[in-house]
């Protein structure tokens, strides 16, 4: 364990990253969400709310970990590159980062759907359609380095996100599709990590 850590925080730009994702994300999540209530007198709002930033975080913070990489040709940590241990670091890394994702959006959207008094199904429904949603956003973010693009990115995913939560949630049907979204995001998963290998095996064959 300590080993897939290790190598994920050698993918970080510096070691007041680490602050800023485990510690500083999370509670600016919740204390946003604070001020929000202050204003708008309603649960689903809310939880909405929480949903959408942590999306949001999720995407740009990658921005200083994973971008480009799914690119043959990215550029990014170059010295890493020299080592003959890279690809074992880089798996463990992407490893690290799907699972510190998915404990990030249960912490997040789990303490704020307690306090709120969410239904434990639409709980859920909204962690999983989170990952869902920040699985093909990495999948698509990760082939650009500017982060202009992956800040329009991200918008259009919010956007799509919020309209689907209309269209599920309106048909009340989101306790069936949260099988189908948590099987395609293992999909997903799966076909990311091997997009970003055969990047990666292709430039080392350049």
């Amino acid at each position: 364990m300590k080993d897939y850590i290790e190598s994920y925080h050698m993918f970080f730009p510096d070691r007041k990253f680490r602050f800023l994702l485990y510690i500083l994300y999370p509670l600016a999540v919740w204390a946003g969400l604070y001020i929000e209530s202050i204003f708008f007198d309603g649960s689903f709002i809310l939880i909405l709310s929480a949903a959408s930033i942590t999306i949001a975080a999720e995407c740009l913070a990658d921005f200083f970990v994973f971008a480009g990489y799914a690119r043959k040709e990215n550029g990014r940590n170059e010295y890493l590159k020299t080592s003959t241990r890279y690809k074992q670091l880089l798996k463990m890394a992407f490893l690290s980062d799907a699972v510190r994702r998915a404990l990030s959006t249960l912490l997040i959207i789990s303490v704020t759907a307690a306090v709120l008094k969410i239904p434990f199904k639409l709980t859920i429904y909204l962690l999983i359609s989170v990952y869902f949603f920040m699985a093909v956003a990495l999948f698509v973010l990760r082939f650009f380095d500017f982060f202009s693009i992956y800040s329009f990115i991200t918008i259009i995913i919010l956007m799509l996100y919020m309209g689907f939560n209309i269209f599920i949630l309106d048909k009340n049907i989101f306790a069936g599709i949260s099988i189908v979204l948590f099987v395609l995001s293992l999909l997903l998963i799966i076909l990311h990590t091997r997009v970003l290998f055969k990047a990666l095996k292709e430039e080392y064959y350049d």
